[in-house]
C-alpha cells in the first residue's frame, strides 16, 4: 500500500458571475456544489462541505451520507463575515469507499450543500522512480475544469534521437496482467493486451515497453528516431479489474534557438534588433534552449543567402567579404552560446540568421543588424 497522504479538496471554490451577484444568487450559487475527487488507496481525504455566511450566523447541524448511510453528524457555526466549513475527513481511504457522499445541513430547513463522487484506485501512475511508494500531495480539478492541464514534465530532445518516456504504477505492483494504452493526444500509439502488442499509425517498430520490467510496474514507453511530428503531449493509461488511471502526461520538448540566454522567451521581439556602428564589433546573439554544449553541433551564419561563417568538426570557415572580422567565442559553445562577433562595416546592416545543425535536427534564429549615424559611443541592444 502507497504511504499515507493528504487529498484536500478545501480549495475547491464555487466561481460566481463577473457583475456583483445579489444574496439569493450568491446563496444559490453555494448550494448543490458538486466535485469529483480521486484518491489512492492509503490516502486521507478531504471532503469539502462550504457554508454561505449569508445562509444564518447561528449553530447548524451537518449530516454527511455515503449514498443512503448518513456516516457523520456534527455541529458548525457559520460567523458573520466569513464562511464555515463541515468537511468531512476520511483517514486510510480504501477502494471500496468509492461511491457518492452528500453533505446536508440542517437549520431553519434542510439543505444539500454538496454532492461529492469519490474514485479511490488500487494504484496511482507516477513519472519519476522515486516516487513509486511515497506520499505526494494531489490537488483535485475544480468543478469548472473540464480538461487536465497540459503537463511541462519531460525531456528535451534532439530529432532523430532516442528517448524514454517514463510511467511506473504506485506502489510497484505487476503490470504484466494489465492493459496498457499510451497515446499522443488522442491517438493510441502503443496497446499492450493479453501480452500481445499493436503499435499506432506512424510509430510502428519505432515504439515499446521494457516488457522484463513490466513485472515490477514499470510501463516506460521507448520512442525511436524522433521525429518533429513526435514533440508533444504523451498520456499512459492503465486498465485492471474494472478500474482505469491516467498518468499526469508527459511532454517532448524541442530544442530551440534565441536570441536571449533567459527562461521566458516569449518576451524577446522577433525579429530580435541589434543597433551598432561601422568600425566598432557587434555581437549577434544566439543560445540554444535549454542550455547544451554545441561543440560537435554544426553552426552557420547567414546574410541573405551567403553564409558568412562556418563552425563545422571544430573547424572555422569564413564567408567572402568577411575573413578576419568574423569569429565566435569558442570557449563558450560548451554553454550552448553560438553568438558571432562581427566587425561592422557600413553596409552590414540587414537580416542575419543562424542555423545550428545536429544530426537531423535543425534550429534557426534571425537577428536583425541596424547601422548607426556615423558617430556613436558604443553599439547596444534593443
Amino acid at each position: 500500500m502507497a504511504g499515507n497522504k493528504t487529498v484536500d479538496t478545501e480549495k475547491l471554490g464555487t466561481v460566481f458571475p463577473e457583475s456583483t451577484p445579489s444574496v439569493s444568487s450568491r446563496l444559490k450559487a453555494f448550494r448543490r456544489q458538486f466535485h469529483t475527487v480521486r484518491a489512492t488507496a492509503g490516502d486521507t481525504v478531504h471532503l469539502p462541505c462550504r457554508l454561505s455566511p449569508e445562509t444564518s450566523t447561528a449553530a447548524r447541524e451537518v449530516r454527511w451520507f455515503k449514498g443512503t448511510d448518513c456516516i457523520e453528524v456534527f455541529q458548525v457555526t457559520v460567523g458573520s463575515g466569513c464562511e464555515g466549513s463541515g468537511k468531512l475527513t476520511l483517514r486510510d481511504v480504501k477502494v471500496t469507499d468509492s461511491g457518492q457522499y452528500r453533505c446536508e445541513m440542517l437549520g431553519e430547513k434542510k439543505e444539500e450543500m454538496s454532492v461529492i463522487h469519490l474514485h479511490v484506485s488500487e494504484f496511482k501512475l507516477v513519472s519519476r522512480s522515486e516516487d513509486v511508494g511515497k506520499p505526494s500531495h494531489v490537488e483535485p480539478l475544480k468543478p469548472t475544469s473540464k480538461q487536465q492541464s497540459s503537463p511541462d514534465f519531460g525531456p528535451h530532445v534532439f530529432c532523430g534521437h532516442d528517448v524514454t518516456l517514463p510511467c511506473y504504477l504506485s506502489p510497484e505492483t505487476s503490470a504484466v496482467a494489465m492493459e496498457i494504452r499510451w497515446f499522443k493526444g488522442t491517438d493510441c500509439i502503443y496497446l499492450y493486451l493479453n501480452g500481445q502488442v499493436t503499435e499506432g499509425r506512424g510509430y510502428e517498430g519505432r515504439v515499446s515497453m521494457f516488457t522484463e520490467e513490466l513485472q515490477r510496474g514499470n510501463m516506460s514507453l521507448s520512442l525511436r528516431d524522433v521525429q518533429r511530428s513526435d514533440y508533444g503531449e504523451y498520456r499512459c493509461e492503465v486498465t485492471h479489474g474494472g478500474h482505469r488511471v491516467k498518468n499526469d502526461g508527459v511532454r517532448i520538448k524541442e530544442f530551440k534557438l534565441f536570441s536571449l540566454p533567459e527562461n521566458n522567451h516569449s518576451l524577446i521581439p522577433q525579429p530580435f534588433t541589434v543597433h551598432a556602428c561601422a568600425g566598432n564589433d557587434v555581437l549577434l546573439p544566439g543560445f540554444l534552449s535549454p542550455k547544451t554544449s554545441a561543440v560537435a553541433m554544426e553552426i552557420r551564419w547567414f546574410k541573405g543567402t551567403d553564409c558568412l561563417y562556418l563552425y563545422q568538426n571544430g573547424q572555422v570557415t569564413e564567408g567572402r567579404g568577411y575573413e578576419g572580422r568574423v569569429n565566435m567565442l569558442t570557449d563558450e559553445l560548451e554553454n550552448g552560446n553560438v553568438s558571432l562577433k562581427l566587425k561592422v562595416y557600413q553596409s552590414d546592416g540587414g537580416e542575419y540568421r543562424c542555423e545550428v545543425t545536429y544530426g537531423k535536427h535543425k534550429m534557426e534564429n534571425i537577428v536583425h543588424l541596424q547601422i548607426e549615424a556615423p558617430v556613436c559611443l558604443s553599439e547596444y541592444f534593443h
